[in-house]
């Protein structure tokens, strides 16, 4: 099974290049700047034993985390000089309630069972850990040049986008409080830096605003912990019965001298 898509056909190890490759152009690199100062100033609250980043490329985002044992999952290879694991998302090999913090780099726009992978990634978090998504906005310059792209099959364009606001209902699903919605990236989706200088002052505007057309969005979820209703046993009224009072016996008349004789002889 490939690693990502089957709604998206033949997402592989080509794709998986594809896009490592794209993100090293200057629209992605433009981008992918964008999304680390999102993730940076949510990580930067964040402490724990464990972080899992999960993506579509190899790219590492988490290395300004304060959480120092960080593990990104790699769809086709291991990558030398830092840890990594070869796995499916969407049944992850860790144990459940395992991990402080996961990320989901783009990971949804990708996925071929997007429930499925909200599920494993609620399913390893610990009770009170963070969930953290990066992902295209579909309602944004860039999420229309990926509707009209999509036929093509060009990556990234060819990606099934969700709204934040349907995320933010399946998590709800999932027992997770939303945190916040941020929103980045207002310049064209085209490969030049004329136009992003020219935008520049919008997108400063925008950003401040966080207006909800911005070409990508972070979801920042705490999975809630489940409350503890305690057991409590039914309070036993002590029933005590009634003792019976005693019945004292009448005394007899009060008798002076031998009742037995008669009456007392002067």
């Amino acid at each position: 099974m490939g690693l990502f898509t089957t709604s998206l056909p033949n997402f592989e190890l080509a794709d998986f290049d594809a896009l490592t490759h794209w993100f090293a152009s200057p629209l992605g690199q433009h981008l992918l700047g964008r999304e680390q100062l999102l993730l940076d100033q949510v990580l930067n609250k964040r402490f724990g034993y464990h972080l899992l980043q999960i993506g579509c490329a190899d790219i590492v985002l988490g290395a300004n985390s304060p959480i120092s044992h960080r593990i990104t999952l790699q769809a086709f290879r291991t990558v030398a000089g830092r840890e990594s694991m070869l796995a499916d998302p969407e049944a992850l090999p860790l144990a459940t309630a395992s991990v402080d913090c996961v990320v989901l780099h783009h990971a949804l726009d990708y996925a071929s069972d997007q429930h499925q992978l909200l599920r494993e990634a609620a399913r390893v978090l610990i009770a009170g850990g963070w969930l953290v998504i990066l992902g295209y906005n579909p309602y944004s310059l860039w999420g229309l040049r990926n509707k009209l792209l999509r036929w093509q099959l060009r990556l990234p364009w060819r990606a099934s986008l969700l709204s934040a606001s349907r995320v933010c209902d399946w998590l709800s699903l999932l027992d997770f409080q939303v945190d916040g919605i941020r929103y980045a990236e207002y310049a064209l989706p085209i490969n030049t830096s004329k136009s992003w200088c020219r935008f520049s002052w919008f997108e400063a505007l925008a950003t401040y605003f966080n207006l909800p057309t911005g070409g990508i969005y972070l979801i920042a979820a705490c999975k809630q912990v489940a409350p503890l209703t305690p057991v409590r046993r039914p309070r036993r009224r002590n029933v005590v019965a009634p003792l019976g009072m005693p019945v004292a016996e009448p005394a007899g008349p009060a008798t002076s001298g031998n009742s037995a004789g008669g009456a007392l002889q002067p």
